[in-house]
């Protein structure tokens, strides 16, 4: 563990050795589009990025940082829960993405009542275990400041163990929130 840094920088310079122009990624929580730009930015040229989020909000400010950007064409936005992943992402994408990552949490600066659970974001990991190609990685940053935070952590930590096989995972605590970083094993144990 890293104290000098944020975890929100650390998943950045960890994407950063994982991706490339040409890549697949998907944000399973837009937000407010920081990691949603950073895989444009990694995948472009070539790449192609899938976000979503359940709020208007967060997809309007995503959309207005990629424009700024002019990356705009390379992310589908979608207003759904990252439980819908498999319905919104083409077949064509099964076993050939990159990188996904997820902010678990609420939208700063918005409703504290409107925050990811465990119940969807345990579906959105199973999902992610089909889009992810041998070597992949999935990055989740889990708050657990807020009402039911502690024990989504939990669930996902829980989960990643159950999946040991197929996912070899670190651990970066902080204070707040917990990354959990993985790769997916080129094969299934």
């Amino acid at each position: 563990m890293n104290r000098s840094r944020p975890l929100t920088t650390l998943v950045h310079e960890l994407l950063a050795g994982a991706l490339q122009p040409g890549d697949l990624a998907v944000d399973a929580t837009a937000g407010n589009g920081h990691d949603t730009l950073y895989l444009a930015q990694q995948v472009s040229p070539g790449g192609s990025v899938y976000a979503f989020d359940v709020q208007n909000r967060a997809l309007d400010a995503t959309a207005g940082k990629l424009y700024a950007a002019g990356l705009r064409d390379l992310v589908s936005l979608c207003r759904t829960g990252h439980q819908n992943m498999l319905h919104r992402i083409p077949a064509a994408w099964l076993g050939r993405v990159t990188a996904i990552t997820f902010n678990l949490g609420y939208l700063p600066g918005s409703d504290k009542q409107v925050t990811t659970g465990a119940g969807s974001t345990l579906a959105a990991l199973e999902q992610s275990l089909a889009l992810l190609k041998p070597g992949g990685v999935l990055s989740v940053l889990a708050y657990r400041g807020h009402a039911g935070g502690s024990d989504e952590a939990e669930a996902v930590q829980d989960w990643l163990t159950a999946h040991h096989g197929q996912l070899e995972c670190q651990l970066h605590e902080s204070r707040g929130p917990v990354l959990f970083y993985c790769t997916r094993h080129d094969r299934d144990l």
